[in-house]
């Protein structure tokens, strides 16, 4: 009996059992082929979202632990951005040169400083200057250059967290769909973990700032907090989904292709 499978056809014969050859005759167009068979891009999508999600609410709740004061909207926002524009790059196979280091490695570097530079900036407007421009760019060029302290050590970090599982999947990714979905299995796990710690340590966090009564900064606080909590939902919610969908994609193609092994698709 053979049998053979890509993403066009399937082929499968059951006389080659008999005569010992394998030659096989298409009998499945790729309209009958299951979507379990395709390139998982849900699942690439979902993670990307997963890993900006998560990186956002996992930096607010760690800023918000240090000084109840700070807005987690400061860090968070622009660190979901930057994140997802991170997870993307990340897996863009693109190398430099003729070397195995792509260029998604190369660019976390100049990426984790934009988001410092951009959190840094936020920081110094949300403080009340007159100058929101002026206050913008000096953050900016603060979070870049001394701001280095804290978004080295963040992007060492976040490397280890969510960078090496991508880059694992990636690896795996070049042995087959099955070898992928683990992969991106994996990521969608690292998010779910570190979404509900930064949900957990937002629940120890209040919105009432230390050296400030201010309405206009217990709103900003308020809504950080809110922002954080959401963000560490939605981010328990996608790296959820892509576990769940990698599941039920690798069952449907292990389901149908015992169903073509044994002769029940016609």
């Amino acid at each position: 009996m053979g049998f053979a499978l890509d993403r066009s056809t399937i082929a499968y014969d059951r006389s080659s059992a008999k005569s010992g050859t394998c030659a096989s005759m298409p009998l499945l167009s790729t309209e009958m082929i299951p979507a379990a068979f395709a390139a998982p891009k849900v699942l690439r999508r979902l993670n990307i979202a997963a890993v900006g999600l998560t990186l956002a609410a996992s930096t607010a709740a760690i800023f918000g632990a240090f000084a109840h004061d700070f807005s987690g909207l400061v860090t968070g926002v622009p660190t979901l951005f930057v994140g997802m524009l991170w997870a993307w790059v990340l897996r863009l196979p693109n190398t430099v040169g003729s070397s195995k280091v792509r260029w998604g490695w190369v660019a976390s570097v100049p990426l984790a400083a934009l988001n410092a530079g951009i959190a840094a900036g936020a920081l110094l407007t949300s403080e009340g200057g007159k100058d929101v421009i002026s206050s913008m760019v000096g953050g900016m060029l603060l979070g870049v250059t001394f701001g280095v302290v804290f978004w080295v050590p963040a992007l060492l970090l976040t490397l280890a967290a969510f960078g090496l599982p991508i880059a694992w999947a990636q690896t795996l990714a070049k042995k087959g769909l099955a070898g992928e979905e683990r992969g991106e299995r994996v990521i969608g796990a690292v998010c779910l973990a570190l979404a509900l710690c930064a949900l957990l340590v937002s629940f120890g966090q209040v919105p009432v700032p230390a050296s400030s009564t201010e309405a206009q900064r217990l709103t900003l606080v308020a809504a950080g907090l809110v922002f954080m909590r959401i963000a560490a939902v939605l981010g328990m919610l996608t790296g959820g989904a892509s576990m769940a969908l990698a599941l039920v994609r690798e069952g449907k193609r292990r389901t149908f292709v015992a169903d073509a092994e044994s002769g029940k698709i016609p």
